[in-house]
């Protein structure tokens, strides 16, 4: 793939940056995002086989999801490694874990690839929208799997193709036709660099698993208005707002602009938008 030419340490220290600053995006949104795709938590969880007493690794786990789904599976008896790269992310998970009082899970500042078990430490593994954004996937399933009992499972969720999740698509089409900025290649790591069941699952393949599936899910995010959808994106998805850095910022809030009159095209009579995206799950064993 493309993304194999990406300096990898420089790529997750801008990563790291960018979602450090999203992270108070996440933690105003998300009520709405669990609402919304609570289902592909849930999902993950069942796919890598998580039980009580399980020991569950959430790789690239965010704000803390599938984590906090996990630990209430796994239970007192289990425990749930929570990892990411943005210390900003994994302090609100922090928070969120606390204020549900679940004392089964540690959080890690780690990037897949150098997290630091041995092996066997784990039985399940997951990884809801995270994995993808990693320069070198393979790699980081590689090292996952090291870490995972022989015959566990590993579940990761990818979004499908842009026109499929519109509500990423919206918003980078309307980037690339306003500012001219050439959309990332196929394959650049990111939301939708494994947007197809040969892509997703090949992921877990070129990371030794075996026995691997993939099935489609759906999320639809439902706001109040084009204005609120542009709010959302604007606060949680960094590589959208990625593309517009170093355009003047009256270019920018032109573009925004624009992405709340294209985002109209979703809305109803009422003016509330609803966007219906695709949602691909990938499973395989260790």
């Amino acid at each position: 793939m493309e993304s194999q030419t990406i300096n990898a340490a420089e790529f997750r220290d801008a990563q790291q940056q960018q979602w450090d600053k999203a992270s108070t995006g996440w933690k105003k949104h998300s009520d709405f995002i669990d609402r919304s795709a609570r289902q592909i938590s849930e999902r993950l969880v069942e796919l890598a086989g998580v039980k009580p007493g399980s020991r569950v690794l959430d790789v690239a786990a965010g704000y803390g999801e599938p984590t906090l789904t996990a630990a209430r599976v796994a239970g007192p008896e289990g425990k749930v490694v929570s990892s990411d790269i943005s210390e900003g992310m994994l302090a609100y998970g922090r928070e969120r874990a606390a204020a549900e009082g679940l004392d089964n899970i540690d959080f890690v500042q780690s990037a897949a690839v150098a997290l630091d078990f041995p092996e066997g430490s784990f039985d399940a593994a997951v990884s809801r929208w995270g994995i993808i954004f990693d320069p070198d996937g393979e790699g980081a399933a590689a090292k996952v799997r090291s870490l995972l009992e022989p015959g566990s499972r590993m579940a990761i969720a990818s979004w499908g193709p842009p026109d499929r999740v519109p509500f990423l698509a919206v918003a980078v089409k309307t980037v690339v036709e306003r500012l001219g900025v050439a959309p990332p290649p196929p394959g650049t790591p990111g939301p939708m660099s494994r947007p197809t069941p040969e892509t997703i699952g090949g992921l877990l393949e070129g990371g030794g698993f075996s026995d691997v599936e993939v099935e489609e899910a759906e999320v639809t995010f439902e706001m109040a208005s084009a204005e609120e959808y542009t709010t959302f994106v604007r606060e949680i998805a960094p590589p959208v707002t990625a593309m517009m850095a170093g355009h003047p910022e009256n270019a920018q809030a032109e573009t925004w602009e624009a992405i709340t009159a294209a985002a109209a095209a979703y809305a109803g009579a009422d003016g509330k938008v609803a966007m219906t995206n695709l949602v691909l799950l990938a499973s395989g064993s260790a």
